[in-house]
């Protein structure tokens, strides 16, 4: 079971990975436009970096290139984080119902349960977990393709490096 003391130490190491001390605090009914920590995540099983796909709806792994579509803010919720894409303002990804379902980025929406996610550390990577069902997480499928909701296993398209921007 995820705890809010889990959640608490994952966003801490979240954090710290990326040189923060500190996260903002909780997000106002309604609002997703709190302070937030800006980061990069990358995957080493497909050399790709989340990247919210400049002309596209879903997010995709793509290869590392510096631009702030691949720049991802952490929006502190009262369940976790909202993972808002720099390159498209007010852009969140939400996981749907089903497994194998791409991940779209949609309207930021804090009253929206499955825009909710908790960075779960394992080792020094991190699952991208659903916040309100931890089974589900993010994860790569090959370079270039889209991102799809996955039920977790740990295994290394589900593990993200977590960065400050470059």
């Amino acid at each position: 079971m995820f705890t809010i003391k889990k959640a608490a130490a994952c966003a801490a190491a979240a954090l710290a990975a990326t040189g923060a001390t500190a996260a903002a605090g909780p997000a106002p009914a309604g609002q997703a436009h709190n302070a937030g920590q800006l980061v990069r995540f990358y995957n080493e099983a497909v050399n790709g970096v989340l990247d919210s796909a400049k002309y596209g709806p879903v997010a995709i792994a793509w290869q590392a290139n510096g631009t702030v579509w691949q720049n991802w803010v952490l929006r502190p919720t009262s369940l976790g984080y909202l993972l808002e894409a720099q390159g498209k303002p007010d852009k969140c990804l939400q996981a749907y119902a089903e497994p194998g379902t791409e991940i779209p980025l949609v309207e930021c929406n804090v009253n929206i349960p499955t825009q909710h996610w908790q960075l779960d550390r394992t080792g020094d990577k991190v699952v991208i977990a659903q916040a309100t069902d931890e089974d589900y997480v993010i994860a790569a499928q090959s370079n270039g393709n889209p991102v799809v909701k996955a039920f977790r296993d740990n295994s290394p398209r589900q593990l993200w490096l977590v960065s400050a921007p470059s």
